[in-house]
């Protein structure tokens, strides 16, 4: 479900340098769409934002641009598709004078990146004093609800003897999970925990197939072509 922790490590152990480059990048436009979580419609973006991959060609060469696509995602949100602009964590900090990535650069320098990572997985995972557990930390960052269109993204790779997930694997995982989404009735109980604190509407199963029809692009066609693309990547 979220990126932090062992689990994240899991699904991102194989991403180029430019696969991570574009989850960087779509980290950076759920933060500027005022979302608090990262999911496949936001890696979309990301996608769109790094501009240079086959991918993003794709995505150009069936009528999506950056531009285009950061307003259909607004307008989502206007239908209650997606959550309404909310103020992140680094910003609702910041309005008390804490600087949320000093916080975590220091915290890393002083323990270590995996050790703080290793420890808002376990915080998060165990009841606090009054038996209530901890649902979210900031030092997690935006809860990943993306995690199955990254996996399966990692299993196309994996399938095609490929040793890398490149960003036109992430544009087939993104389409595939949009082809067929996982049965909402499947997410544990956290992960239903986890998507009301971030705004998301019951139900929510990835909004980036409503994206691509929003902008009118046939989800067949693009995962075909998709599929055609990832084929003719080199090892």
């Amino acid at each position: 479900m979220d990126g932090s922790g062992s689990g994240g490590g899991k699904v991102f152990g194989r991403f180029t340098e430019r696969a991570h480059w574009v989850m960087d990048l779509a980290r950076v436009e759920a933060e500027r769409a005022g979302h608090r979580y990262l999911g496949p419609e936001q890696d979309m973006l990301g996608l769109l934002a790094e501009g240079q991959s086959r991918a993003a060609g794709m995505l150009r060469a069936y009528g999506v641009d950056l531009a285009a696509a950061r307003a259909a995602l607004a307008h989502l949100a206007e239908q209650g598709e997606v959550p309404a602009p909310r103020p992140s964590d680094a910003e609702l900090l910041g309005s008390l004078g804490i600087d949320l990535d000093a916080v975590r650069r220091d915290t890393e320098h002083a323990f270590g990146v995996h050790v703080v990572g290793a420890a808002t997985w376990r915080v998060t995972r165990r009841r606090g004093w009054w038996g209530r557990r901890v649902l979210w930390t900031p030092l997690c960052g935006p809860p990943l609800v993306a995690k199955r269109a990254l996996w399966l993204a990692s299993e196309q790779a994996q399938a095609l003897g490929h040793d890398q997930v490149r960003p036109e694997h992430l544009l087939l995982g993104v389409l595939e999970d949009a082809r067929q989404p996982a049965e909402p009735a499947r997410g544990s109980r956290r992960h239903r925990q986890i998507t009301a604190h971030v705004g998301l509407p019951t139900g929510y199963q990835g909004a980036a197939g409503l994206l691509l029809a929003a902008l009118g692009v046939d989800l067949g066609q693009l995962r075909a072509a998709a599929v055609i693309e990832v084929e003719g990547v080199q090892r």
